[in-house]
């Protein structure tokens, strides 16, 4: 069933006459001269959905209406509030068991315990679901979010084995089979549990202090255009929190960035000494399963840098951070400006 709540208030009555006494004449306490307020919730509506048990609700908005999509068993049906009652105007069938919806405008992706994920977009025109790419590979899947940059815009999934896995819709790509299939673009092993993501805008170093964002950022274009893009004023990432108490983020940086920093974790992996002397790369390469006789076709991906390892060149001396600068074929303060950005963009809050 779905149940719909309105939430209430109400004057204090006789019985909050009761709970709060009238004060003697005088009287300067705490509350003196002001009303009390009850809040409480009403029930409104109730819909039996004999499609299965119900398993996630989220909110799909187009222009100025809002509707409710509801993933119930191998179903998802979006409904709409009309007449003091909830009206099926669109559905889909997934053919597998509905885990969890992730909302971003129009767009949906669909993720599942034993099929991975689904992407699929609704047509306002004809009131339609239509899925656009899934995912072959059967990935037990706990956790999926959105990420972009500009126009790009990635999934990123959770699985069973502690992997992040980074999809993209590309239909023009040859490896997405005529556009049917989202094209796997990266990997990485996080070695922790989570089962949700939450989205947060990525703010660079000369933002973050700032107030109003967008005015800061339009009036940094108009200072210096060639320093900044406009992708890098409109990054989204993931942020979310593991089994083990730890906190996390994952967010998408600019191809330069990535190809210095890259080299810079190369570098380090094999310069440092590590913890008991283990291998910080395979710890990070994608765990296959061999549960369903799953093992990925293809080789690894990687692309994917790992924060925490590329922040301990803040704690080298300055001749170790020259001689790794001089090696990658940079300087040091553009190494500390990138790691900079990476922890303003790690900020939620």
């Amino acid at each position: 069933r779905v149940l719909l709540f309105e939430g209430k208030t109400r004057k204090g009555g006789a019985a909050a006459k009761a709970e709060h006494p009238k004060k003697p004449p005088g009287g300067k306490g705490k509350g003196a001269g002001t009303a009390e307020h009850a809040h409480y919730l009403s029930l409104t509506y109730s819909k039996d959905i004999l499609l299965g048990p119900v398993t996630v609700l989220e909110c799909l908005r187009t222009g100025n209406k809002t509707r409710l999509v509801i993933g119930a068993g191998a179903e998802i049906t979006v409904e709409q509030w009309k007449d003091g009652q909830l009206n099926q105007i669109g559905f889909f069938h997934a053919q597998m068991q509905v885990q969890g919806i992730t909302m971003f405008k129009t767009f949906m992706l669909l993720s599942d315990a034993y099929d991975s994920i689904h992407f699929l977009v609704w047509r306002e025109s004809d009131k339609s679901l239509t899925l656009l790419a899934k995912d072959y590979e059967p990935t037990c899947v706990y956790a999926a979010g959105f990420i972009n940059r500009g126009p790009a815009m990635y999934f990123v999934c959770h699985d069973d084995r502690e992997n992040l896995q980074f999809f993209q819709y590309a239909p023009n790509d040859a490896e997405s089979r005529g556009g049917n299939k989202l094209v796997l673009r990266a990997d990485y092993h996080l070695g922790s549990q989570t089962v949700g993501f939450r989205n947060h805008l990525v703010r660079g170093s000369m933002l973050l202090g700032s107030a109003t964002p967008s005015n800061s950022w339009i009036a940094l274009r108009h200072r210096d255009a060639a320093a900044v893009r406009d992708e890098d004023g409109r990054r989204f990432g993931v942020h979310f929190g593991t089994v083990d108490g730890g906190f996390g983020a994952v967010f998408p940086v600019n191809e330069r960035t990535f190809r210095r920093l890259y080299a810079l974790q190369s570098v380090i992996s094999n310069a440092l000494h590590h913890a008991g002397s283990l291998n910080v790369r395979s710890w990070r390469l994608f765990q296959r399963t061999t549960q369903r006789g799953a093992c990925r076709s293809g080789e690894r991906k990687k692309g994917v840098l790992d924060g925490a390892l590329l922040l301990r060149y803040c704690q080298l001396g300055y001749f170790e951070q020259g001689e790794i600068a001089r090696a990658i074929g940079t300087t040091v303060d553009m190494i500390m400006d990138n790691l900079l950005e990476l922890d303003c963009a790690r900020m939620v809050l």
